[in-house]
């Protein structure tokens, strides 16, 4: 059914998978993380994974961090969804705890999420509210079954934390269909990464705190932007005997060149 729903609309909602003592844990830890990153002190894991900006909203890399989340991140209910559509052998791509801080410009334009990246394969996002959240403190909006135009035309507004933006076009036409994926805390949405989707500027004393992560299947080209790939179900070495079978070229050039564009994206981070 899941994988029905998918297909047609470019994303579900699972109810109920996270309990409210856990989703408590994790908000008051949210706050602890925020103000320690507040304070600006050295980051110990700057080499390898994106600083947090509580100016901007994000905590970056949490799953590496704070064991405390990685239960939310392999939850055997969004896995099995997830493997669904993309098949048994599947890791975790990136991942990172979005909220939207008071007095700031806190909107998100429409945009389809690695827009900038369309030679890589499709991945899929889990959408993870620790708080209630609705149409009031900035839930998510999306165009349903916007996902089966591919990628559209976009551009880019330098400057800004949100900088890849779908063009207008599409949006104006479709706008009678945007519906405001209003959910509890505890539920979760999991969408294809093509589903057009932004969020409204809000200024609220209900935070909307969500933990966003994104899987990607592995028999394309396994890469992430930071970090390592974290396997989440399947990479047997029988899968990847056969899906990977031609012989190591010692020296080749294509990891060292990754890592330096993931060192090299780090330090932009730093300066952002």
């Amino acid at each position: 059914m899941h994988k029905n729903e998918l297909a047609e609309n470019g994303y579900v909602v699972l109810k109920d998978i996270f309990t409210e003592g856990f989703l408590e844990n994790a908000r008051k830890l949210q706050e602890r993380i925020v103000a320690y990153a507040e304070k600006d002190l050295e980051d110990v894991f700057s080499k390898y994974y994106l600083r947090h900006r509580p100016d901007q909203g994000v905590l970056y890399d949490l799953y590496q961090r704070h064991p405390e989340f990685r239960k939310m991140v392999s939850n055997e209910k969004i896995l099995d969804v997830l493997e669904d559509v993309l098949g048994p052998n599947f890791y975790l791509y990136e991942n990172s705890l979005i909220y939207k801080p008071k007095g700031k410009e806190n909107g998100v334009p429409w945009h389809q999420d690695f827009i900038s990246r369309p030679d890589e394969p499709v991945k899929y996002v889990v959408w993870m509210p620790l708080d209630d959240v609705s149409r009031e403190n900035g839930t998510l909006q999306v165009i349903p079954g916007s996902h089966k135009q591919g990628f559209l035309s976009w551009h880019r507004v330098k400057g800004e934390t949100h900088h890849d933006r779908v063009d207008t076009e599409y949006i104006e036409k479709n706008k009678d269909k945007i519906k405001y994926v209003e959910m509890n805390a505890g539920d979760v949405l999991v969408f294809n990464m093509l589903v057009l989707h932004g969020s409204d500027e809000v200024h609220t004393d209900r935070p909307r705190r969500v933990f966003r992560c994104s899987y990607q299947s592995m028999d394309e080209a396994v890469s992430t932007p930071r970090g390592a790939p974290m396997v989440m179900r399947g990479g047997t070495p029988e899968y990847l005997t056969v899906k990977h079978s031609h012989k190591f070229e010692g020296g080749s050039k294509k990891p060292l060149l990754i890592r330096m564009l993931n060192k090299i994206g780090r330090i932009l981070a730093d300066f952002g």
